[in-house]
């Protein structure tokens, strides 16, 4: 590949770092940068964008940071494969850095499920319907295994935002899902859990293989009102804060 013709001068301007920094995420959306590659040397890169070796040196720390690129001693550094976690563990760093409480957490849970179940109900497909039925049926088996029991609910919930075929509602339900297992974990000691979640997850099933968004909405937020309320009582009996 002729790097100099994929990179070009940026200008010697203020701000010239995060210039750089936003033409090399440019070029990774476009796909002209492919995860794998490995960018040209620091010197070649800074005369190809006209700027200096510092200016590329702190961009592409930034960009490590990112976890958009990766620097291999002795081999270079080499962009990134964009996973799930370079997206969503940053978002839920910032929740925490910012002091979010349960009622912020359940406010913006209760944002993204609502428009996401009334979708689901619209276009889930019958293999979207399967796999949140075998989802339920696992859950009925875990009763006496918190753990899994956790963890099929959470699984329940990311099935649902991907049903709507919306990468983004997908990628912003899933920053709060670290954040909600760990609640779920402690909250699952609650003996109303069990026998309120399933039938709850149940119902939101049928109303959406019914094609019923109103009915699956009305499930949806019926089932947060019960999830809020295990948290409120849980967090009473233990003598802390929401």
């Amino acid at each position: 590949m002729d790097h100099g013709e994929l990179f070009r001068s940026v200008g010697v301007k203020t701000r010239l770092v995060h210039r750089v920094v936003a033409e090399i995420e440019g070029l990774m959306v476009s796909g002209q940068l492919a995860p794998g590659l490995k960018l040209p040397a620091e010197r070649h890169l800074a005369e190809t964008l006209g700027v200096s070796r510092t200016v590329v040196r702190e961009a592409t720390h930034i960009l490590t940071a990112r976890g958009l690129l990766e620097s291999r001693h002795g081999y270079g550094t080499i962009v990134r494969q964009v996973n799930r976690d370079a997206l969503v563990e940053p978002l839920g760093w910032l929740m925490q850095a910012n002091g979010a409480t349960l009622d912020d957490l359940h406010g913006v849970r209760s944002i993204l499920e609502i428009e996401i179940v009334r979708l689901a109900a619209v276009q889930a497909s019958e293999a979207d319907i399967v796999r949140l039925s075998d989802i339920v049926a696992q859950m009925e088996q875990s009763q006496d295994d918190v753990v899994s029991f956790v963890a099929l609910d959470g699984d329940f919930h990311q099935a649902l935002s991907e049903t709507t075929h919306n990468p983004l509602l997908a990628v912003l339900l899933d920053s709060v899902r670290d954040l909600m297992q760990e609640i779920r974990l402690q909250v699952n000691r609650h003996p109303a859990v069990y026998k309120t979640v399933v039938p709850d997850h149940k119902t939101i099933m049928i109303a959406i293989a019914a094609r019923d968004p109103e009915e699956a909405v009305r499930a949806m937020q019926c089932h947060l009102d019960h999830a809020r309320t295990f948290q409120r009582e849980f967090l009473a009996e233990q003598g802390r804060s929401p």
